[in-house]
């Protein structure tokens, strides 16, 4: 049975560095423990480029991850990352008297995280406990469950503050700060 645990879609239009995003999100990835740092067969699906007229791009990518929360042998951990770019155009800026070859256009990535119960089929191939499989995950496992779903539901959230917190860095794409409020203060004493 798959559950779904969490779902989001992160967006940005603007300016941001596409190949660092990737190459970031990738660490992270390795660093969760989704895929292994020396693995050739990153579980990328999907990589699809097409070019238009006049510099611009789109991109489709599709990561399909999975994990196994500390070697568990009834719950898979399943986290679909799906990454679409529209009108993306190369664009060079200048940050700090260093010259960044950045993507002007927009970018969505959408997030879906889920929890996959007997992901080897155990239960539900064994003559015998395929009959108590739905007993044993609604009933007695019922609050082990709801703690992988929180558990779960917290990784993909830190995925999407990961995100949030890469474009708030990224050289170009600060806000301008204010001195003050954003409305010019008037009064008495001025």
């Amino acid at each position: 049975m798959t559950i779904l645990a969490a779902q989001f879609r992160v967006k940005n239009k603007g300016t941001f560095d596409l190949k660092g995003l990737y190459e970031y999100l990738h660490l992270w990835v390795v660093e969760e423990e989704y895929a292994s740092p020396d693995d050739p067969e990153f579980p990328e699906v999907f990589h699809s480029q097409h070019e238009f007229g006049k510099g611009l791009k789109e991109h489709i990518i599709w990561w399909r991850l999975e994990k196994i929360p500390n070697k568990n042998a009834y719950y898979k951990y399943e986290l679909d990352i799906d990454w679409r770019t529209v009108a993306i155009k190369d664009v060079e800026i200048v940050y700090q008297g260093k010259k960044l070859k950045l993507a002007n256009g927009e970018l969505e990535i959408f997030v879906y995280a889920r929890i996959v119960t007997d992901y080897n089929g155990t239960w539900s191939k064994h003559w015998l406990l395929k009959h108590f499989n739905t007993l044993y995950w609604k009933v007695i496992m019922k609050s082990n469950l709801e703690k992988h779903k929180l558990e779960l539901y917290r990784e993909a959230y830190r995925l999407q503050e990961t995100i949030k917190e890469y474009w708030k860095l990224m050289p170009g794409t600060e806000e301008p700060e204010h001195e003050g409020g954003f409305w010019p203060q008037e009064g008495i004493g001025e």
